[in-house]
């Protein structure tokens, strides 16, 4: 019986195959000459390539079905430019052939609005499972004053922004009016290993179960802004409940392993999770964690946690050059506005090339509020200074200057007298051999006393530094992988249960009550515990383990339910 049902099972694939056609799009020759003509006679599991050419229109993709999706891809290396945004509906994909970096018009699809007149790529509201993959946007956006945007009621699921290349947005190189590169609102959206430059905001985080990792923003100027960028926010990724739809709440986020470098300006951030507007969060955006990346040369605070946002976890992040824009804003990081329960701050690495006097404008962290401090964990942090002094002031007008200046919570911070960093000159910000900031981390959290010392749920003090695939394992985004007192004391997670603190562990692993729990390796699957502590920032040594993660699935599909 099994072989009979394999056998119809492959002749039913084999036969889905057969049917599945590939159309050819050519400006003459082709089955057809526009994309929107192949587009639309396309059935579910067909493929439209494009070939090199010039393309005025704003094609609409139909939607596909589950597993057999609608795909315009381009051929071979072909350069395809294309005049117009794309619409694409469920269960699509927008392929092309680039490579980030990449210039507008040196490779396919190369998508621009020449009139600013709307977006690069739309969906409908409440789409669900398409690709945006390999292309170059380029000066689009001002009619949404967003360059890719999926804003709505109910808003998109299950959405893939891999390896494109985004820039201009909302204005031209020679007349440039920065404006947002994505916004985003729903839930189970993948953003990695794109490049952006020359925005405002970067990338509007709304909405739950998305992971934005493995980035690089680059070249972001105040002077760049314009009438569409409004107050000219230059903010990396930036998360605010600004209405009130659902899909806009801001919860279980993961953003990781991004790189920003030359933000100028007075009011350039890294991450900013913002809840103290009008129509905010209130207590209703939780759970958000901000880790291993690298923030250089930025105008104002770094990373900053606003009232209504509850358990935001910022930890093992380097931040090069921060505030240089003297706007005085509190600190490098701020927690402020009160309510900013669960905040954590932890083996962060600031590095400041210059003198800093102690004064309430110039101090790595701030908690303005007694309503920030409940719940906020911290330690293991690293300040340093290029030339003396280097004396910072108190967090939130504490008597004490860092880096104990919260008696038994900011205890094993740490005043760094000697260069952690390889070359500062040179843009390289790994850490130097001998750098004091290896091995000298400390824990996340603690194995709770109510944990059974046993079996494979682990209970912690806070589970909330973790994070289980957020439902994009098939795309490639792995759990986390833990480890309990030791380095090699350590085993993946396959479920967190954030109310009960609990892990669900894929084996057993020893442990103790009051034990340190500590991240081995993160969401793509790399090392980053090697020693017998973690580093302080965002680099790691990279030496590999006898038993490493297991390398993610590929091609696999997403399943929608």
């Amino acid at each position: 019986m099994k072989t009979i049902i394999k056998t119809v099972c492959s002749i039913l694939i084999f036969s889905l195959s057969a049917l599945a056609a590939n159309y050819t799009v050519k400006p003459s020759g082709g089955n057809y000459s526009t994309i929107q003509a192949c587009a639309t006679a396309m059935s579910a599991g067909d493929t439209c390539t494009v070939y090199a050419g010039n393309y005025t229109e704003s094609p609409t993709v139909p939607a596909g079905t589950p597993g057999n999706y609608k795909t315009i891809t381009v051929n071979g290396s072909d350069v395809v430019n294309v005049s117009g945004g794309f619409t694409l509906n469920s269960h699509t994909k927008l392929i092309g052939n680039c490579t980030v970096p990449a210039a507008s018009g040196t490779c396919g699809f190369s998508v621009s609005q020449p009139s600013q007149s709307g977006g690069c790529v739309a969906a409908p509201d409440g789409s669900t499972d398409f690709y945006i993959t390999n292309n170059v946007f380029f000066q689009c956006g001002l009619g949404n004053d967003v360059e890719i945007s999926f804003q709505g009621t109910n808003g998109v699921s299950y959405v893939y922004i891999q390896g494109n290349t985004f820039s201009y947005g909302c204005g031209t190189a020679s007349a440039p009016n920065n404006c947002v590169a994505l916004g985003l609102a729903g839930n189970h959206i993948l953003v990695q290993n794109n490049d952006f430059s020359h925005f405002g905001i970067v990338v509007e985080a709304y909405g739950q179960y998305e992971v934005i990792r493995n980035n690089t923003f680059h070249n972001v100027y105040e002077s760049e802004c314009g009438g569409a960028s409004g107050n000219c926010h230059m903010d990396m990724i930036y998360a605010e409940r600004s209405n009130t739809a659902a899909s806009d709440l801001v919860q279980y986020q993961l953003w990781e392993g991004n790189t920003a470098t030359t933000v100028v300006g007075v009011d350039g951030k890294g991450l900013w999770t913002a809840g103290d507007n009008p129509n905010g969060c209130g207590m209703s955006c939780f759970n958000v964690i901000g880790r291993y990346n690298v923030f250089a040369h930025f105008g104002s605070a770094t990373n900053t946690q606003t009232s209504g946002f509850l358990n935001v976890k910022y930890y093992n992040n380097t931040w090069i050059d921060p505030n240089n824009g003297s706007l005085g804003s509190p600190a490098s990081t701020s927690y402020r506005d009160g309510s900013s329960t669960g905040g954590a701050e932890i083996n962060e690495l600031y590095y400041y090339p210059h003198a800093v006097q102690s004064s309430w404008d110039w101090s790595p962290y701030s908690l303005n509020d007694t309503g920030d401090q409940p719940g906020f964990t911290a330690g293991g942090n690293m300040a340093y200074c290029s030339s003396s002094p280097c004396s910072f002031s108190g967090s939130g007008g504490s008597p004490a200057a860092f880096p104990n200046d919260i008696v038994g919570v900011f205890t094993s911070n740490i005043l760094a007298t000697t260069d952690p960093l390889a070359n500062y000159s040179s843009g390289n910000f790994n850490l130097a051999a001998g750098s004091p900031a290896l091995n000298a981390g400390t824990h996340l959290t603690t194995v709770a006393a109510g944990d059974s010392g046993s079996g494979t749920s682990l209970v912690v003090t806070d589970a909330a530094f973790f994070q289980d695939g957020l439902g994009l394992n098939a795309a490639g985004v792995q759990a986390d992988c833990i480890a309990v007192g030791t380095a090699s004391n350590h085993v993946c997670v396959t479920a967190v249960n954030y109310s009960t603190n609990t892990l669900t562990l894929a084996s057993s692993i020893s442990r103790s009550s009051g034990q340190g729990v500590y991240l081995y390796s993160k969401s793509d699957g790399t090392q980053v515990l090697t020693g017998s502590a973690p580093n302080i920032g965002a680099t790691f040594s990279g030496s590999s383990s006898s038993n490493p993660p297991p390398a993610p699935p590929t091609n696999l599909s997403a399943i929608v339910q």
